[in-house]
């Protein structure tokens, strides 16, 4: 069952997806007409007859995985309006989204789908936003932002304050780079995809870079005296999680390790 949040005249929609052990929380975004991201197609027994119910006439997705972009092929098809990715997604849109089985599993499939370019500001109605590439996360992530309101749609770019480990297709010093482009506007909320709304979104952006800056440097300084990845990982990032051992280690302390030294 879909769980509603409201902050000023944003409706924030979570689906719980669960698994052994743990569990995940997915966000997406309704404002002024405009659906940000859609949320995996496993939720869709929820998420579909809500869709329904609202006025949604176009749809922005923050990045092509198929936690944000799931029901996007229903919504095309059925409600037949636009949807938009920056324009490096595009094909990776266009195509049936490859992924583990463990993925498939915890997300559900999705079909490829049509969506069009998005352009470096978008309007709704009522507001106007910059679209702003953000990569790091993945190579056609962007976030929207609301300088006139101070709200920030981030996607995938918070997530958690202190990660231990990372997906193996991430790439760190670029994700860093992204956030110190971001840190730059000026914003207040954050309406992050797993994280929920934060009212000091800027605050806690800016925390997670100071966290991924200082273990930068501890890793590099590791690096010097000659142990390997392994031994830094054991040494600062110990503690194994289960979504590590339900992604056969795709996502690991390692995989955080080798991008900062990239």
């Amino acid at each position: 069952m879909l769980e509603l949040s409201h902050h000023e005249d944003v409706v924030g929609a979570k689906t719980v997806v669960p698994a052994i052990g743990f569990h995940v929380n997915v966000y997406f975004y309704m404002i002024d007409g405009l659906l940000v991201d859609t949320g995996p197609r496993r939720g869709k027994k929820d998420t579909i007859p809500f869709l329904k119910q609202n006025n949604i006439n176009q749809v922005i997705i923050t990045h092509h995985h198929e936690d944000h972009t799931g029901l996007a092929p229903w919504i095309a098809k059925d409600k037949q309006i636009p949807v938009y990715a920056h324009q490096s997604g595009l094909k990776l849109c266009s195509k049936k989204g490859k992924m583990p089985y463990y993925r498939r599993y915890f997300w559900g499939k999705r079909a490829g789908f049509n969506a069009s370019k998005l352009n470096s500001t978008f309007e709704t109605d009522k507001y106007k936003y910059k679209v702003i590439h953000t990569p790091g996360h993945a190579d056609d992530h962007i976030v929207l932002l609301d300088e006139e309101n101070g709200r920030l749609f981030s996607g995938d770019m918070y997530v958690l304050a202190k990660p231990q480990s990372i997906w193996n297709f991430e790439n760190m010093p670029l994700l860093m780079d992204s956030l110190r482009k971001l840190l730059t506007y000026d914003f207040s909320t954050v309406f992050c995809g797993h994280a929920g709304i934060l009212k000091d979104g800027k605050h806690k952006l800016q925390l997670k870079l100071n966290y991924l800056e200082e273990s930068q440097a501890k890793i590099k300084e590791l690096h010097k005296e000659g142990k390997s990845n392994k031994e830094i990982a054991n040494e600062l990032f110990p503690h194994k999680n289960m979504l590590n051992y339900f992604s056969f280690f795709d996502t690991s302390p390692m995989h955080l390790v080798r991008s900062m030294l990239s």
